[in-house]
């Protein structure tokens, strides 16, 4: 069972390609009830998105994150189930937005 500060996420990376830039789109939405969303963070490069993901897991396996060279200009780069505590999510630059 997860501790009050800690929520059992989806976690979502949005690669975003428009107007010659391109982003990582970070979302966690769900928790028991669903009654968790929060608010995106954006990445300007796959490198960044990384670096955050290690920061809050050591062990984090890049490899899950696609790489979608000849993907259309928006695509889902990551989703996964993730137990992330406030801090972590602070790390990753993604506020608590918990709906009462």
């Amino acid at each position: 069972m997860s501790s009050p500060n800690t929520h059992s996420l989806r976690i979502v990376v949005q690669h975003v390609r428009a107007y010659q830039r391109s982003v990582y789109r970070l979302v966690a939405y769900g928790g028991e009830g669903g009654n968790y969303t929060s608010g995106s963070a954006e990445f300007e490069s796959r490198e960044d998105l990384l670096k955050a993901f290690r920061s809050v897991m050591p062990n984090f396996d890049a490899s899950s994150v696609s790489v979608g060279r000849d993907a259309p200009e928006t695509y889902i780069a990551f989703a996964g189930e993730m137990e992330l505590d406030d801090a972590q999510l602070s790390l990753l630059g993604l506020k608590d937005s918990t709906r009462s």
